[in-house]
């Protein structure tokens, strides 16, 4: 089986749905925010193919410069940049992101969690169950995804109107 290994292009697809789910806290400049993700990228401009200019830790504390739309301009200790609103918190997050990987639970099991490839025991239990082709499921996926170009994702999110050109 070959090892499932996220390309550019999933990694993509996999921005696009997380910038379609809308943030929860309404920011404005001189608020404090606080990064969510082992390491949020800062990006150059309010774009979500922009080049990254820096990063933020997880828990890091931020200043909000200026507001636009879903994008935040913000200052972190290490960097000043843009960030999706998505990646923020109004406050300070306790649990690190790698605590949310030991769960059981499908319904709980994130995205990083997923998409790693099958152990030998994940193998063995796929096979005894028939799924034994999850290898080859896993190769098809990655097939697809490869087929998506970073211009078909912009323009997905903008004639539907997800994460940076929601209304």
């Amino acid at each position: 089986m070959k090892l499932f290994l996220p390309s550019r292009r999933v990694a993509l697809v996999a921005l696009g749905v997380l910038l379609s789910v809308p943030g929860a806290y309404a920011y404005k400049k001189g608020d404090t925010a606080f990064s969510k993700r082992a390491e949020t990228p800062l990006r150059g401009e309010p774009k979500a193919l922009a080049a990254p200019v820096g990063k933020a830790d997880f828990a890091e504390s931020l200043t909000v410069l200026e507001v636009r739309g879903a994008w935040l301009q913000v200052k972190g200790k290490k960097a000043t940049g843009w960030v999706f609103e998505g990646n923020l918190a109004g406050e300070k997050p306790t649990r690190a992101p790698a605590a949310t990987l030991t769960s059981i639970d499908a319904s709980k099991t994130n995205t990083v969690a997923a998409a790693r490839p099958l152990s030998d025991a994940g193998t063995a239990y796929a096979s005894r169950h028939s799924a034994a082709n999850a290898g080859a499921d896993l190769d098809w996926l990655e097939a697809q995804a490869a087929k998506v170009k970073a211009e078909d994702v912009e323009t997905y999110l903008r004639t539907q109107q997800k994460g940076e050109y929601r209304p």
